[in-house]
């Protein structure tokens, strides 16, 4: 266990803050800040000193990792974001609200101008007071969910949630797992994995059967040198090392060589999005008709595969899935698919991913979902060096125990605050999925099954939802704490934001950006640097309990979320007579006691909070290899086969009757009981998984007429060079050639990438600003010309900022892609996000004559780095 020695010298302040963006409450291992005359001089990796680190003992090595934090390069630039230009300095409101002429039509147009904190609560709170005499309480939606900062209790998602229900009612935004759609409404049905891991597999000391027995990982859409660094920091890098020490040989399968790719991969396979589907088909034609599937394992542990096999074999509907059949549709070769699946049969193969990538978050990609598992079935899931692996996120990615070595009254649950777990459970009695949000307010009522939170179980599917229920007025207010939806979902919500019965809008945020400029009120929210916090350290690799001390002084007048409850929770006790609203607030000092008295830091080491503060961090010992064997030992024991007992799915694969999985049977369902008995006439979601090109509710496909007007198909994954929405105006990053594109005009353009021979065709050179448009909207970009895209498709990092050139129709001059996404669910019984592998054009564009269109965007004040700022909306700045 570490004692660490704060070493301050030269006038420096040592501190210790959270680590990541991914929000709920907890973080990746504590960063060091160092602080002179009140600014932050830099942020660096923390070494850790007499620690006893984990050990993975496989093949005569021994794999573990530096004795530092692995730093996000985000949260290495992070002081970039608390001093952006970009910041929320004190309160605003539109220049144009007022509660008697409210001018909805005008949000995202109009300035806004400087008032108090007292002017601000007193609006908010008389807004308040009228909605719920008018309309009722649950007439406000509440937007506070997803990814952020990851201090314990001053930052997390989820806390005005908990201040409205204390209120006394609201409608729930609920956050769909935006990264994992695929598996949640797909593999779900397949088997089971109940949980937040949203129907991916529970990741119990898997590697300790990947690198003993694995010879291949598959990564299928996977890239954790960009998607894991931003939750467990850079341990994704030095896993994907891991694997080549090992002698593990890696095989990337997506439509653009990523950065993982790029590195690591022995073989990149290219294919078309969205088709993923028709190359598992194709696959598993291959192992029956060359009779390399494990028949005795499809007999004992699943159910339905002689249904699919009829329907692979083409005699359900007379389309035999041959890599023939499939090359049309992915691109793929058929002698590389030949190849493919004779070297998964022939090698121990796992399936590898983190999030999994564009291909799980495309129309229909349940489907997908549904046939990786069957194909991981057909080879006998679970055996020795054959799991699906995700393990990129520890500790928390497993059941009982961490994927890595670790004691398991130190592995805790992602969610590290109470009021977190409104994002990732449906808490409130009035919810709307947060796909179906713009519907609900433009085209009530709107009908849809299963709510869509993350750790919803299997049979919420099948649950009918309405909204609005009986008696309900319909939204009439939003709290939005989120200000992404516009970047990373789909642009019909500014439709829904200028809507004339939305009355009034407030933002939390501590950087005035995307639709934080379509609030009427907007309050100043703080960076971790600014105040003090509990660190809880349950996403990475080494685990830790920090006291995070305060950096610097709030930025103008910003509060940190909690502060900004409780100020709230004051004035609305008193005005509604509820004290009690308060009391749920408690003080800050006490409230991170309360935290801390669950925290094994006093549970398992005795440390008193004053104790923490005084040594700052405490990080844990890991079991030696033979203690981590003994805990599997001891599970087994005490409850035989079953999750931790094993590495992975190892349990479920050496019980001889295959039970125990979270479906109906227990087994693995290759036609889906549950969706035969709930939807058995859903032709997409149907009980057996097929290819599903194009339908009632897509049209995303170059099968469809569509593609003569649209020839193009979009790949969005995670961005490299951001969080999703968070960090694009960090100024250091933008000198990397992948991160910006710096047009003639000198606005830094998001990149798209685009294959040589589609650029040629379309007259566009490295560097040109190109238009990326389909029926739903435009955007700008800046041509990125690579051989790492595959011909017929482009790729833009989802996540860009806003800079709304017009906003109807929608057009974006930061790159905002998800204003081209459909804003219909993943298909017509789920409310899943698509975001990815949608149909569109690309063309050069003359930025003068936009400019002649549009004078009013181009007039808008921009900074020399940064482009968008606080000054551009700001009358005093302007």
């Amino acid at each position: 266990m570490e004692e660490r020695k704060i070493k301050e010298t030269d006038g420096v302040k040592v501190c210790y803050v959270s680590h990541g963006l991914g929000g709920i409450g907890s973080s990746a291992e504590p960063l060091e800040v160092h602080v002179k005359d009140g600014k932050i001089l830099r942020v660096k990796p923390m070494h850790f000193e007499n620690v006893r680190l984990y050990e993975i003992k496989a093949r005569g090595k021994v794999f573990t990792q530096p004795a530092k934090t692995l730093p996000y390069w985000i949260s290495l630039a992070y002081k970039k974001r608390a001093y952006s230009p970009n910041r929320v300095m004190y309160p605003l409101k539109r220049v144009d609200w007022s509660p008697e002429n409210r001018n909805p039509q005008n949000r995202g147009k109009s300035p806004f101008v400087r008032i108090t904190w007292k002017e601000a609560l007193d609006i908010i709170v008389s807004e308040i007071k009228r909605i719920k005499e008018k309309y009722g309480l649950w007439s406000i939606l509440v937007q506070d969910d997803g990814h952020g900062q990851c201090g314990a209790m001053q930052t997390p998602h989820g806390v005005y949630h908990e201040l409205f229900y204390r209120l006394g009612g609201f409608t729930m935004q609920v956050r769909n797992p935006d990264s994992w759609e695929g598996y949640y409404w797909g593999a779900k049905h397949v088997w089971g994995m109940e949980g937040p891991h949203a129907g991916l597999p529970h990741q119990d000391a898997i590697f300790d059967d990947i690198l003993e027995n694995a010879e291949v990982l598959i990564f299928t859409g996977c890239d954790p040198e960009t998607t894991v660094a931003g939750f467990a920091g850079q341990i994704g890098s030095v896993m994907c090392r891991w694997f080549k020490e090992a002698g593990i040989k890696i095989i990337a399968v997506a439509p653009d060589c990523n950065f993982t790719t790029a590195l690591h991969a022995n073989k990149w396979i290219p294919i078309r999005p969205n088709t993923d589907a028709a190359l598992y088909l194709a696959i598993a034609y291959v192992w029956i008709k060359e009779d390399t599937y494990d028949k005795e394992y499809l007999k004992t542990h699943c159910v339905g595969f002689e249904e699919f096999k009829r329907y692979v074999l083409g005699e359900e509907d007379g389309i035999p899935k041959t890599p023939e059949w499939a090359e049309k549709i992915t691109g793929v070769p058929s002698r590389a698919i030949k190849a493919l699946a004779r070297v998964w049969a022939k090698k121990r193969t796992s399936l590898t991913v983190f999030f999994g990538g564009p291909k799980i978050r495309g129309p229909y990609s349940h489907e997908t979902a549904r046939l990786e598992v069957v194909c991981m079935a057909m080879q006998g899931l679970g055996k020795p060096g054959r799991q699906f692996f995700r393990g990129f996120y520890p500790p928390a990615t497993g059941k009982r125990i961490a994927p890595i070595p670790q004691y398991p009254e130190i592995t805790r649950s992602f969610v590290g605050n109470p009021m977190a777990r409104y994002t990732v459970e449906a808490l409130a009695p009035v919810i709307v999925p947060k796909v179906l949000v713009a519907d609900a307010i433009l085209n009530p009522p709107i009908i849809w099954y299963g709510t869509g939170a993350i750790a919803a179980r299997r049979e919420d599917q099948f649950k009918k939802y309405t909204f609005p229920p009986e008696g309900h007025p319909g939204i009439h207010m939003i709290w939005n704490a989120n200000c992404c939806y516009i970047t990373c979902w789909n642009g019909k919500i500014l439709e829904a934001f200028r809507s004339p019965q939305i009355e009034f809008i407030v933002a939390v945020s501590p950087w005035l950006e995307n639709e934080a400029v379509f609030a009427d009120v907007v309050l100043p929210a703080q960076t971790i640097f600014e105040h003090e916090d509990l660190i809880q350290t349950a996403r990475a690799a080494v685990s830790a309990i920090a006291f995070q001390e305060k950096c610097i002084d709030p930025i103008g007048e910003s509060k940190s979320d909690y502060e900004i409850c409780r100020m709230l929770a004051e004035r609305l006790a008193k005005e509604f007579n509820k004290p009690e609203i308060l009391e749920a607030f408690l003080p800050p000092e006490e409230f991170m006691k309360r935290l801390y008295e669950k925290t094994y830091a006093l549970t398992k080491y005795g440390l008193s909070l004053e104790e923490l503060k005084g040594r700052k961090v405490l990080i844990p010992d890991h079991p030696t290899w033979e203690e981590w064997k003994q805990i599997q030992n001891d599970i087994a024991a005490k409850y035989g086969l079953t999750w931790g007992s094993k590495p992975g799915l190892t349990w479920f694969y050496e019980l001889p009757e295959g039970k125990d999985l979270e479906t109906p049977t227990g087994k693995i369902e290759i036609f889906s009981t549950g969706l035969a008995k709930h939807f058995p006439d859903d032709e997409e979601r149907p009980p057996l998984p097929r290819y599903m090109p194009y339908g009632e509710t897509h049209q995303e496909s170059l099968l469809h007429p569509r593609a003569k007007k649209y020839p193009m198909l979009l790949v969005s994954n995670h961005p490299r060079w951001r969080f999703h929405a968070q960090g694009d105006d960090i100024t250091w990053l933008r000198e990397i050639p992948t991160c910006k594109v710096k047009g003639p005009d000198g606005y830094w353009y998001e990149p798209l990438w685009i294959h040589p021979f589609d650029a040629i065709k379309r007259g566009i050179k490295h560097g040109d600003v190109v238009k990326v448009y389909n029926e739903r909207g435009a955007i700008l970009c800046g041509a990125y010309v690579t051989e790492r895209i595959m011909l017929g498709c482009v790729l833009v990092h989802h996540g860009s900022r806003a800079d709304l050139i017009s906003i109807d129709p929608p057009i974006d001059r930061g790159g905002a892609i998800d204003i081209l996404m459909p804003p219909k669910p993943m298909s017509k019984n789920t409310v899943g996000q698509v975001c990815n592998g949608i149909l569109v054009e690309v063309e050069k564009v003359d930025l003068s004559d936009i400019m002649k269109r549009y004078p009013e965007a181009f007039k808008r004040k921009l900074h020399k780095d940064v482009g968008p700022y606080h000054g551009s909306w700001v009358m005093e700045e302007r």
